[in-house]
């Protein structure tokens, strides 16, 4: 997965960025993949002549890249750790790609702590797709993001065909709240026995369903991992909980069609009114509970519409499929989608009436029976 802004090498391309140090899940579970000594790391095998390269799959279609995956070759998890990938973005228009980034690198690290098979991105100056890999640098330092753990893919929810070789999971490890904790990575190998090239792609999974995003990406072996983030400090609790600024803009979204004016009826329209006081008084006084539900109930009601027929994230529907997802999801099966409706209804309903300017379009209104 690459990222720029808020864009990435994964489905959370043009969603959100990150810039966070290394910490790692201490839990032990039975897709951990065993330690081995650094020391003993191989050196990259020559590629021969009838091998299948990186290079040759940057032209090739998502249908052929998605065979790769479902027809790939085992990773052997001690052969990746202490090196650095050369990633390559595949799969994405030129303008996607003009947003983002088209070249990052990828660690494995295996934890000394831990025994965890970890990495993290390294983004890199984009100085084209054969130049040398130049690490961005923030005072001083390569600028890293997104932690993962690399497991295998045993108990792990996965696309069909999807489960040939290794996952690189972003929710097992710390990262900043966001969309990044639904996303996976199966990598496969590209030639039988070798792990200097690899293929991998990004899919979330959403409300325990699988969805597939066409951003597939080349690792190919680089150099010996010369840089170990530190570990980021531990946000504050309040801000560890706070809604990203995406988030926010997703969350408003739905609450503007779960509220529904601003069309003849004279109120001003949701998008109109100052949403920074809502969330200023939302992140001050709601209890931790209620903040932390909040997270898992946008982004399910965010990207549902994705598995229920509209084939696209709530926020590329028009107004008029909006209307329809917020109608079927009231009628859903699930006790939870509908809740999410209920909390986010009653969450809308203070945001905007709140406004001053929606209490005094109420105020001018006598109530019935009352003569003005």
């Amino acid at each position: 997965m690459t990222h720029e802004g808020q864009s990435g090498d994964g489905i959370v391309g043009s969603l959100s960025h990150f810039v966070i140090g290394r910490s790692v899940s201490a839990s032990d579970e039975s897709n951990d993949i065993p330690a081995r000594d650094v020391s003993l790391r191989r050196a990259p095998r020559m590629v021969r002549a009838n091998m299948t390269t990186a290079r040759e799959l940057r032209t090739a279609s998502t249908q052929q890249l998605r065979a790769r995956i479902a027809n790939g070759y085992p990773v052997d998890p001690q052969s990746l750790e202490g090196w650095a990938y050369r990633g390559t973005s595949l799969g994405l228009p030129s303008v996607v790609e003009r947003m983002t980034w088209k070249t990052f690198q990828k660690t494995f690290y295996r934890d000394p702590t831990t025994a965890r098979l970890i990495g993290w991105n390294v983004r890199l100056e984009q100085d084209g797709i054969d130049s040398p890999s130049r690490p961005k640098l923030r005072n001083g330092l390569p600028v890293t993001e997104w932690n993962y753990e690399v497991i295998a893919p045993v108990g792990i929810a996965t696309p069909e065909g999807f489960d040939r070789g290794l996952i690189i999971d972003y929710s097992r490890v710390a990262n900043p709240p966001g969309i990044v904790s639904f996303v996976k990575d199966p990598l496969v190998a590209l030639n039988p026995g070798s792990a200097d090239q690899l293929l991998g792609v990004s899919y979330a999974v959403v409300a325990g369903r699988c969805v597939e995003t066409p951003t597939y990406f080349t690792l190919e072996r680089e150099h010996p991992i010369r840089y170990v983030p530190e570990e980021a400090p531990t946000p504050q609790k309040a801000m560890a909980l706070a809604l990203t600024r995406t988030e926010r803009a997703w969350a408003e979204q739905l609450f503007a069609v779960i509220i529904a004016t601003g069309e003849d009826d004279g109120l001003p329209a949701f998008a109109s009114i100052d949403r920074d006081v809502f969330w200023r008084t939302f992140d001050d006084k709601a209890t931790p509970l209620v903040r932390l539900g909040l997270r898992p109930m946008v982004h399910t009601l965010t990207f549902l519409p994705v598995t229920t027929g509209f084939r696209k994230p709530f926020f590329q529907l028009t107004v008029k499929e909006r209307e329809r997802f917020i109608g079927k999801a009231l009628q859903s099966r699930s006790y939870f989608v509908r809740q999410s409706i209920v909390t986010l209804k009653t969450l809308a309903c203070l945001a905007y009436f709140d406004d001053p300017r929606v209490r005094s379009t109420f105020d001018a209104v006598p109530p019935p029976g009352v003569r003005s």
